[in-house]
């Protein structure tokens, strides 16, 4: 019998190609996943998101990450789907079964006060999934991750709104770092302008209409990795997956963990350059659950015709 490793590579190398890029590269060949909008939730059932499957899915995606040699596993948002202490403390028991070192960065949904007691804070998440006080860089491999919080709470008090923001003093801290650091990788929850462009233009294709959270210092955000020359940020937050080149910065929206299509993000990087590869965590049946019940939504509606034409941008191939 083969040596599970053996199989996760085997998985690994089966699974489809969603982008290829030239850059980022890395001197040391490094090996992410990335884990988009699980929106855990140990109390409703049905939904769009899946929530009675929020569970089991994130326990199915540790035991697959634990078949692979990563690097490390990033969380990008959204880990959680109310920021209640009974939804991260579910969290944190399946979590504590990961195999591999891990650092996140929050979404809308993981701090977020709807007049609730209780909550954890922004505080807490730090403790519990960041190296360092966000923003933060985290040297993996060959790569320097740089984790921004466009999430609107602070140390004094959680976000009253679902709304992406990023300090002034953030968006300084990544200037300097993008030119500090030899191999950048920008992570952050909300989406930039050329992504939410997108989403605007199929939406009125789909004759729907646009309804996600915003980013309120989209343009700031986007005129700062310009300047500092970031050669590929990523985020979720829109549930689909997408690739638009926007001011000459590149932005790869992932697909979710828990809603449709229920999988996680690998990033195979090194001096040639970034493969994105997508892995499924639902079976067959388990997809198209998910897929009826978010149908009535524009955005999985969206994701399925993106996935329908994989890769989403081969860069390997253009001369």
């Amino acid at each position: 019998m083969r040596p599970a490793r053996w199989l996760g590579h085997a998985m690994t190398t089966c699974a489809p190609i969603m982008a290829r890029f030239r850059e980022p590269t890395a001197d040391t060949p490094t090996r992410l996943a990335v884990l988009a909008d699980l929106h855990l939730n140990v109390t409703d059932h049905g939904s769009w998101r899946v929530s009675h499957r929020t569970v089991a899915r994130f326990e199915r995606t540790v035991e697959s990450l634990n078949n692979q040699e990563f690097d490390a596993v990033v969380f990008i948002g959204d880990l959680v789907d109310s920021g209640t202490r009974a939804e991260f403390e579910a969290f944190d028991r399946i979590l504590a079964g990961l195999d591999h070192p891990f650092v996140a960065i929050p979404g809308n949904h993981d701090l977020i006060d709807w007049h609730d007691e209780g909550k954890p804070g922004l505080a807490s998440f730090e403790d519990r999934y960041t190296p360092e006080p966000l923003p933060y860089h985290a040297r993996i491999g060959g790569i320097d991750l740089l984790a921004m919080n466009s999430n609107q709470s602070t140390h004094q008090e959680t976000a009253a709104s679902y709304t992406g923001r990023i300090e002034p003093s953030s968006l300084a801290w990544l200037e300097a770092q993008l030119d500090a650091v030899a191999h950048p990788l920008v992570v952050v929850h909300h989406n930039l302008p050329g992504i939410r462009e997108l989403y605007a233009e199929t939406a009125d294709a789909l004759e729907t209409s646009v309804g996600s959270p915003g980013f309120e210092t989209a343009a700031d955000t986007l005129a700062t990795l310009q300047r500092g020359h970031a050669p590929l940020v990523l985020n979720g937050h829109l549930h689909f997956p997408a690739v638009v080149t926007r001011d000459g910065v590149r932005e790869f929206t992932l697909p979710p963990l828990g809603p449709y299509p229920c999988g996680y993000t690998t990033f195979d990087i090194d001096t040639d350059g970034t493969i994105a590869r997508f892995h499924a965590v639902a079976t067959y049946d388990g997809r198209m659950e998910a897929f009826d019940l978010g149908y009535e939504k524009d955005r999985v509606r969206i994701a399925a015709a993106q996935l329908a034409g994989l890769p989403l941008v081969d860069e390997w191939s253009q001369t």
